[in-house]
This record gives structure tokens, sequence and C-alpha cells, in this order.
């Protein structure tokens, strides 16, 4: 067992090779330790994030306890209809008939191991190992609800997504975020029915990426620091108020405007300047605020790892991909780092910096997967992270390890 400091509030724990059960027995001790906000399994790792500075020692101690561990598993079926795209091609490499696979796989029940990729996509245990399938070479659109598998893990596609995994079926269910590490899924054949998915550019969220304008925001207008807040990236829209109201705009660089509005009128901040986000909050009434001000934004601090590298400063390019889960960020110049052929998925924050084999960066954000198997070389700050949701494509940020105590 190996632990590893992931940021400032956070450690990564290498349990080595364990079982499921095993697994979720460690995870359940983690999240029992005092200050433990949230423990997120990994394929054979925990990735545990303190309230406040991290007890490493209590945690040690909470792993290694041999106290009887109850499991707590929920259960639930989950009808598929079994059209997938690469079924055929599955049933020519298995030597099946559909009629042998469909009886075989009805009131098969599979286990939530981990957790990742986006919006709560789980890694599902159970599979029959003879039916198992390579990843296919190249990712391509996926629907979500889509059940597929690589190698002798099954999984559903939360949202629609590129997916390198052979899709096989289909669910009319919602699966995104309604899965947790230790389910266990039964699974029925059935026929599927169609499913559309619609995301706006603006949010309500009670997540926001800039916490600090955020809040702001919501204390200007008499709001919990922590109340809903329209999340608005490069332009605030046109929003009609259906009940008389207090509100504030907030803009990236904390310049809070105040305005009491009717029912029935229309107002628009129009276009986000100093940044990519800015914050509407709607309350009851003008609460006054001291002036805030903000430090540069394009330059990040972070911590080395959890993983062991030579990265420790790096000037970047903010590259158009850039979204709420996170933001990829091109090297300046190369970086001399070998990435390990056999790294295993492990959990991540908002503010873990992965590297990929392109040789970029993405920083993650609020709506983050909840594994990855990428190398972590250094995770930003809890209190800068909100200079992430400020990068603006195309604009150079320096993220920096070497400037912390």
């Amino acid at each position: 067992m190996q632990l590893a400091p992931a940021g400032d509030h956070a450690f990564l724990v290498e349990l080595g090779d364990v079982t499921a059960e095993e697994l979720h027995a460690a995870n359940q001790r983690a999240e029992a330790v005092s200050g433990v906000v949230r423990s997120t399994p990994g394929h054979s790792s925990l990735y545990v994030i303190f309230s406040d500075t991290p007890d490493g020692d209590a945690l040690l101690r909470a792993l290694r306890s041999t106290a009887p561990f109850t499991p707590r598993p929920r259960e639930r079926e989950i009808a598929i209809a079994f059209d997938g795209p690469d079924l055929d091609e599955l049933l020519a490499h298995v030597h099946a008939t559909r009629e042998t696979f469909l009886h075989r796989v009805d009131g098969m029940r599979l286990t939530a191991r981990y957790l990742g990729f986006r919006g709560g996509f789980a890694y599902l245990d159970g599979w029959p190992a003879e039916w198992a399938m390579p990843r296919r070479g190249t990712s391509r659109p996926v629907a979500r609800g889509s059940f597929a598998v690589a190698g002798n893990v099954a999984g559903f596609y939360p949202i629609d997504s590129p997916g390198g995994w052979n899709v096989l079926g289909r669910t009319d269910e919602d699966v995104e975020n309604r899965i947790s590490a230790g389910d266990v899924l039964v699974l029925r054949v059935r026929r599927g029915l169609p499913i559309a998915f619609h995301a706006p550019l603006a949010i309500v969220t009670e997540r926001p990426f800039d916490t600090i304008a955020a809040a702001l925001a919501d204390r200007a207008v008499g709001n919990d620091a922590r109340a809903p807040v329209l999340e608005c990236p490069l332009a605030c829209p046109r929003v009609t108020f259906t009940r008389d109201a207090t509100i504030a705009w907030c803009t990236p660089s904390l310049d809070v405007r105040v305005e009491r509005v009717r029912a029935g009128e229309e107002r628009t901040f129009g276009r986000v300047v100093g940044g990519l986000r800015g914050y509407l909050a709607v309350g009851t009434n003008e609460v006054p605020i001291a002036k805030s001000e903000r430090g540069d934004r394009l330059v990040i601090g972070a911590m080395r790892g959890p993983h062991v590298t030579n990265i420790g400063d790096v000037e970047c390019e903010v590259t158009p991909q850039l979204d709420r889960v996170g933001i990829r960020l091109r090297p300046l110049r190369a970086l001399d780092v070998t990435i390990p052929a056999d790294l295993r998925s492990i959990g991540m924050q908002c503010g873990t910096v992965q590297l990929h084999p392109d040789g970029s960066l993405v920083a993650m954000g609020p709506d983050h997967p909840i594994t990855g198997g990428y190398l972590q070389p250094m995770t930003v700050l809890t209190s800068e992270t909100w200079k992430l949701a400020q990068l603006v494509p195309g604009e150079h940020v320096r993220l920096t390890a070497e400037l912390v105590p």
C-alpha cells in the first residue's frame, strides 16, 4: 500500500492487486476517516479528498484495519436491446449464435468495480472472459445508453460521446450518474427505444467552475454562497423573469452589477470580458459587498503529483477544446516524460492535470470524469482552480509547482 500527495487536500492510495470486494472494503474504511469528504475507487486505488489538511496517518490506520467489512451493494435491473453495431462481430469472434448469447446474457449479474470516463461511466466486472473483445482501434460517436465491452469489462455510455468500446446494445433507462461503485446490475433483454439529449450553453448549477465569482454574485443578492447560479460562458443570455427579484451579474474580474427587476422584464449583460465565464444570481435583497481583487489568472499554482515526473513548471497555449469537463492545453515545448504503458485508472478531482499520449495536458473542471487512465504529473491548488474556469482559447498560461513552498 502506497500513499502519494494529490494536491493540497488529497492522497492517492495505491492498493496493489485487489478484488472488487477488497477495493470496496478499503473505500468504505477510507470514507469513515474524520475529515474525508470523498473517496473515489480506481481500478486498484483510492483517491481520497479531505476537507482540510489531509491526515495520512489516520488514513493508513483505517485502511490497515482488520475490522470486518459489511458489503452494502444496491441491486437494479437494466433492460437492454441487443441490436448494437458490433454484436455480429462479437458473435463471430466467440463462435456463438444470437439465441445462445441472448439466453445467457438475460439475468447476467455485473458489479460496478469503479467509475470513470463521463457522467458516472461504471466499469463492470463479471463479463464472461470467453466473450472478451479488444478495444476498437479508433473512437467513433456513441449514443447515450449504449452497452459496450472492452476486454472482459462492460459498461453503459451515460451520455453521447466518442468511444472505442464494442457496442452491443442500448438501454432507454437514464444511466447518467445513476450507478455507484459496488452496485450490482442485472441485465434483461428487451427492445430499445430512441433517446434524445440536449444541453444548453448557459446552465443553472450548484457546482460553479469559478466558485469565487459565483459566491460573490450570490452574496450580493442575499443568497447563501452556495445557492444555484446561472453560469454563462462567453455571454449572458437574454433572461425573462417570472417574478420580482434582485439580480447580480459578476464578471471574471469580480465586478458585480446589481439590479432590481420586475416580473415579465428581460435582461442580458452581453459578452463576457476578461475571462470566459460570468455568473448571474437571483435573490430578494441587495447586500453591500466589498470590492474583491484577483491575482494573475494566467499563472496557476499547483503541486507535483500524485504521479512522480520531472514536470514542475510548464507554459501552455489554451486550445478551443475546453468545457466544464476539462481544458486541453498545448505545451509550448515538448515534455520529456515517458508514459507507462500499463497505467491503471485512478480517481481525480477538479484541478487534476493529466498528460495525454499526444503530449497535451488536460486540466480537469467540476464535471471531470470520476477516474482516468492517464499520467497525473500535477494537481492545481484548490485556491487556484477558479483560474481554469476563466481560461480563453489562444491565451498562454503557466502551470507551476515551483512557486509553491
